[in-house]
């Protein structure tokens, strides 16, 4: 009986052993899961420059002149301004900065602007007026105002600067 007990106790030990073992070398330092960035990160992170800004239902300018993309309509010396954002410490602003072109060599290199998101993150406040916030990834910022004229839309399509 004796002989019977060690075994039985030498496995046991054994066992107990091994799945030390197992448990131990399966613990290496796990890498923390990547942070996902918030909203206001991401239109933070980056300078916004107008893409286009298209239109629906086209607007009718009569003449049977229908207008698509509202930067049709703009000089290039508006095209090339492009949009800082920033949040510190909660203070939402931003500036907007006027490209190589100006329009009028008098005009103010930046401008400066406040900007907040609603709760839902849905819906963009640029000094009291209202956009929805139609998409936000690392290149793209779509931004879309309903009733334009004629009960249209227009979506600001902002790209990565």
């Amino acid at each position: 009986m004796k002989k019977n007990s060690f075994k039985l106790g030498t496995y046991a030990a054994m066992l107990v052993a091994g799945i030390s073992v197992l448990a131990l070398g399966g613990c290496e330092d796990e890498q923390p899961a990547p942070k996902v960035p918030t909203t206001t990160e991401k239109i933070c992170a980056n300078n916004w420059e107008i893409a286009s800004m298209p239109i629906e239902p086209a607007l009718d300018l009569g003449g049977g002149i229908k207008l698509t993309d509202y930067m049709q309509m703009m000089q290039d010396c508006e095209k090339d301004n492009y949009l800082k954002f920033s949040d510190v410490s909660g203070k939402k602003s931003y500036v907007t900065f006027e490209g190589l072109l100006k329009c009028d060599p008098a005009d103010p290199d930046t401008a400066m602007g406040v900007w907040g998101l609603s709760a839902d993150e849905k819906i963009i406040d640029l000094d009291g007026d209202k956009f929805k916030l139609i998409l936000i990834d690392d290149n793209n910022m779509h931004v879309r105002v309903d009733s334009f004229l004629q009960n249209s839309s227009m979506t600001l399509k902002f790209k990565k600067k």
